[in-house]
């Protein structure tokens, strides 16, 4: 396994040193409304203190008609956790295991695929990349696919489920360039790159998920030779390999560690970092074709966040957690 950094929250430090960080976002069924909702939408809090401990750079997935949160970092001093949580309201929530078989981990990705939760990749808490990929049916009893995915030590990629198949795409290694490589898998076990130069080009930090029969990415940072850029750009595709940009320049402002999720026949950007020096944003923004983009007129959610994660449960959006500096949070919001 490569070395990654010390484990640290603050973004400046997680930039400078050759690190940012990404969270992935799982999907629910989209809501009935229109998007005339969506241009007034608004934000309320289920809970300002979860029975979990604050985190950030943890993963949610839905679940045998539950919210899940599994694992994450829980305290800027480096402690990271392997717990899985479930609620099926966003104010309740019960632990599934304190100690999952997986090793404690952030900045990894979680998907829902054949039947299962899967866990994968990410940092532990020695500040190593972790090359595993582990699936449950029940949150409790973890069972690994593979120690050695062929993905290498990689975090802040993105992931999805397209085509009856898991997708990963971008990310870094330690000390090394972004990447703009995709891969896909049918059993989490055995990984194919489908690109090594994918349109979208460097890409870590980015949101990924699927609308209207396409995969997309959107937004992230790049890395590259010391240099760190940040984008408001769209892109989509239908086979992982061949990627068109919706947008070079979006109506939000370039960001990383944001959320997206799909919603109300939209795609949604939530929150995340608008700078390298840990400016961080608690706006929303929807489109119904990834090039025009709107802000609706609602309440915000607040604190402003990164690393929080997001996902669509019973027709309504879902913010989890995340990071407002100096403090981790564990409160959850929703949208009416």
């Amino acid at each position: 396994m490569k070395r990654f950094p010390l484990v640290t929250i603050l973004l400046f430090l997680l930039i400078s040193g050759q690190w940012a960080c990404q969270k992935t976002f799982n999907l629910g069924p989209p809501g009935p409304s229109s998007s005339t909702t969506n241009s007034s939408l608004g934000w309320l809090q289920s809970t300002s203190s979860a029975s979990f401990i604050p985190r950030a750079a943890h993963t949610s997935v839905v679940f045998n008609n539950e919210m899940w949160v599994i694992g994450g970092l829980a305290s800027a001093a480096g402690a990271v956790t392997n717990d899985t949580w479930y609620s099926s309201d966003g104010t309740n929530w019960s632990q599934a295991t304190a100690n999952a078989a997986f090793s404690p981990r952030y900045v990894h990705n979680s998907l829902v695929y054949s039947g299962a939760m899967w866990v994968i990749g990410g940092i532990n808490s020695s500040g190593n990349g972790l090359t595993d990929v582990w699936s449950s049916t029940d949150g409790i009893n973890w069972n690994p696919a593979t120690a050695n995915s062929g993905l290498g030590a990689r975090a802040y990629f993105s992931s999805l489920v397209y085509n009856g198949a898991m997708w990963v795409m971008g990310g870094t290694f330690s000390g090394s360039n972004s990447l703009s490589d995709v891969w896909t898998s049918t059993n989490g076990a055995t990984w194919t790159m489908v690109t090594s130069t994918a349109g979208f080009g460097p890409r870590f930090g980015q949101s990924s998920v699927v609308y209207n029969g396409k995969m997309w990415v959107i937004g992230g940072g790049s890395s590259v030779g010391g240099t760190t850029t940040l984008y408001n750009d769209a892109w989509y595709s239908t086979d992982g390999i061949n990627w068109s940009q919706a947008t070079a320049a979006a109506s939000f402002s370039p960001r990383l560690f944001h959320t997206s999720v799909v919603y109300n026949n939209a795609l949604w950007v939530l929150g995340g970092a608008i700078s390298t020096s840990g400016t961080v944003i608690n706006d929303s923004w929807y489109s119904g074709d990834g090039i025009n983009w709107k802000q609706p007129t609602g309440p915000k959610f607040t604190p402003a966040r990164f690393y929080h994660s997001s996902l669509v449960f019973n027709n309504s959006m879902w913010i989890i957690a995340g990071y407002n500096t100096p403090s981790l949070l564990n409160d959850v919001w929703h949208s009416p």
